[in-house]
């Protein structure tokens, strides 16, 4: 897989905007935005599992020093790396992801389809981070409400850039 100079640019921005202005933004306790994840949702179809684990890896372990925790985002984003796949498979209704290439976009599975695989994504990861954040059932409607708030925003955000580089994603050869 060639990578092109369109997803150096998306992640570098997608990173940047995490490290620079998410991590440091203090909205309320609730509001989190985790916009990293969309390196993982916007990775090429082609993409080997493998490819897919040491990105979630190393992406995870990026985040984790950024945001001065220990292996939290790690835990999330890796097994949103590892079901990925199977995710687009099931919810895209699509067989022949493996050899079509390109990214996910509205344009390649369908509007409804690439939209559910987004949502499913980011309420997954979020999902993950928030509840090894936890770890207790104590604060149940905090997480519920922490939750929805941030894949909210998180959605918001992630489309933004999405609206923004997927034509030169898909332009990208």
């Amino acid at each position: 897989m060639k990578i092109s100079s369109s997803y150096i640019l998306f992640f570098v921005v997608t990173i940047a905007l995490q490290v620079l202005l998410f991590n440091n933004l203090t909205i309320g306790t609730l509001i989190a935005p985790l916009v990293y994840i969309a390196c993982i949702i916007m990775m090429p179809l082609s993409s080997t599992p493998l490819r897919m684990l040491c990105v979630g890896v190393l992406l995870g372990a990026l985040m984790d020093i950024t945001m001065g925790v220990v292996g939290l985002n790690v835990i999330a984003t890796l097994p949103v790396a590892f079901f990925r796949r199977p995710i687009l498979h099931f919810l895209a209704d699509y067989s022949d992801i493996d050899n079509e290439g390109g990214i996910p976009s509205p344009k390649r599975l369908g509007t409804f389809r690439f939209h559910r695989y987004v949502v499913v994504m980011v309420v997954l990861h979020a999902l993950l981070f928030f509840g090894f954040e936890q770890l207790s059932f104590d604060h149940f409607w905090f997480f519920v409400g922490r939750l929805i708030v941030s894949s909210a925003s998180t959605l918001a955000v992630v489309y933004l850039l999405l609206a923004i580089f997927t034509p030169r994603l898909t332009a990208a050869k």
